[in-house]
């Protein structure tokens, strides 16, 4: 008969294995269940309370947050939509039926529009303005170039047009542009005077059109706006806003950015001060552009084939007058009426094989046939010289200037762009659905 004794502690031994086993599973269970619970909730967190601390660039070191990325694309749809709705009421103005067809509504309304849709678009245009900012601070800090306390209440202060010492009253400010008399060799090449500045024309379009920097001119109804120095002496006159009434109107901004984008008074601010910077390093890096610029007086007549071109080519070298066969066979509908005269212009302004062939050119010296996207030149050169510019041409040049080095300066520093911002663009606010047909 088998010892009792032993059965029973053999039957213990057993219940405790069974016991321990029973435990390692509640608790592994329990572990497991703790690991997905843990997973659930980083992933609600990091896409939640942790999302605005992501990083979407890196910019020699700085991060530019998914918080500041969000915000920002939601002022520039801001911005989008108030240029969309002020060339909705221009055409509403001027009686036009169906303004997105327009030919002069038409183009801005559909790029605004397909701006809006796009969020790899909008998304792309806000990551290269942050990265653009970033660059613009450190480079501030570099040079020991920064804005004061009072600099920086002074310009938001002028964003509402509350002026504590008097409304500026700037004074004239125009580049005097003088016309040089025609030397003997132009006397006799042309007929009429040169006009002083480029003449667009459908055919010799630049090649590129600017975009607006978006940080520099902000709608003024909803988002941050920008305040630029003035460029004249300034006469104080009467305050048009009260300092009541510049805090009322700032704290209706403020809370209005805050609701829309959530942008605080403090983001309202950095924006101004970014601006500020901007400004002060553009006049730091354009210090020594003048206002004269190497230009060409040209005429030209244009073709479609090779052959055309050829012909005419033969015609001017036979004597035949350069005006008159524009008039008779250019296709330059803007300047054939004009004997194919362009007038002034610079680097830049035309399109690349046209600009290479005048700058190159001796005055009075006609072309072979220059090929262009738009057909065939014969072009003649008509001066070359350094030339003052205007006020607009002088400020144009110098955002040039100030464009060339800000891609410098980015081709030399260390960023970093993480894809990541493609699935977290905003896309409100949206434009009224009954501005837009549907």
């Amino acid at each position: 008969m088998p010892n009792q004794k032993h059965i029973n502690k053999k039957h213990l031994a057993h219940l405790e294995v069974v016991r321990r086993q029973d435990r390692i599973i509640r608790i592994s269970f329990i572990i497991i269940a703790l690991i997905v619970v843990g997973i659930v909730s980083y992933g609600v967190l990091t896409n939640t309370v942790l999302l605005p601390y992501r990083k979407v660039a890196i910019v020699n070191g700085e991060t530019i947050t998914a918080g500041e990325f969000q915000t920002q694309v939601k002022i520039n749809r801001i911005q989008s939509i108030n240029r969309y709705m002020q060339y909705m009421q221009y055409a509403q103005m001027f009686g036009v039926q169906d303004p997105m067809n327009d030919t002069n509504f038409g183009p801005v309304l559909q790029k605004e529009q397909q701006l809006l849709s796009s969020t790899d678009t909008m998304g792309q245009q806000v990551i290269d303005l942050l990265i653009d900012e970033r660059l613009i601070r450190q480079e501030a800090k570099k040079r020991n170039i920064s804005v004061s306390a009072d600099e920086l209440e002074k310009a938001v202060q002028e964003s509402f047009s509350y002026y504590a010492d008097g409304t500026p009253t700037p004074a004239p400010t125009s580049t005097q542009v003088d016309i040089p008399t025609l030397n003997p060799t132009q006397l006799a090449l042309v007929t009429i005077t040169p006009t002083a500045s480029p003449i667009p024309t459908e055919t010799l379009a630049p090649t590129g059109t600017a975009e607006p920097n978006m940080t520099a001119t902000p709608a003024p109804t909803s988002g941050p706006t920008a305040t630029s120095a003035p460029t004249a002496t300034a006469l104080p006159t009467a305050t048009q806003v009260t300092l009541d009434g510049y805090k009322t109107l700032l704290k209706e901004r403020v809370d209005g950015l805050y609701k829309d984008t959530g942008m605080d008074e403090a983001g309202y601010r950095k924006y101004i001060e970014t601006s500020l910077l901007r400004d002060k390093i553009i006049a730091e890096v354009t210090k020594d552009v003048k206002p004269f610029q190497e230009q060409v007086w040209a005429r030209h007549i244009l073709v479609a084939t090779i052959e055309e071109a050829v012909a005419v080519q033969a015609r001017l070298r036979n004597g035949d007058d350069f005006a008159k066969v524009a008039a008779e066979v250019s296709t330059d509908t803007g300047s054939k009426s004009k004997g194919g005269d362009l007038g002034w212009f610079g680097k830049g302004a035309m399109v690349a094989p046209f600009e290479e062939a005048a700058f190159a050119m001796k005055v009075g010296q006609i072309s072979d046939p220059v090929k262009s996207d738009y057909g065939f030149h014969i072009i003649q050169v008509l001066g070359h010289e350094e030339r003052p510019l205007d006020d607009t041409a002088f400020q144009q040049e110098k955002q040039t200037v100030f464009s060339a080095f800000l891609k410098k300066l980015r081709d030399e520093s260390k960023v970093e762009i993480f894809d990541f911002w493609k699935t977290i663009v905003p896309t409100t606010p949206a434009l009224p659905s009954s501005t837009t047909g549907q």
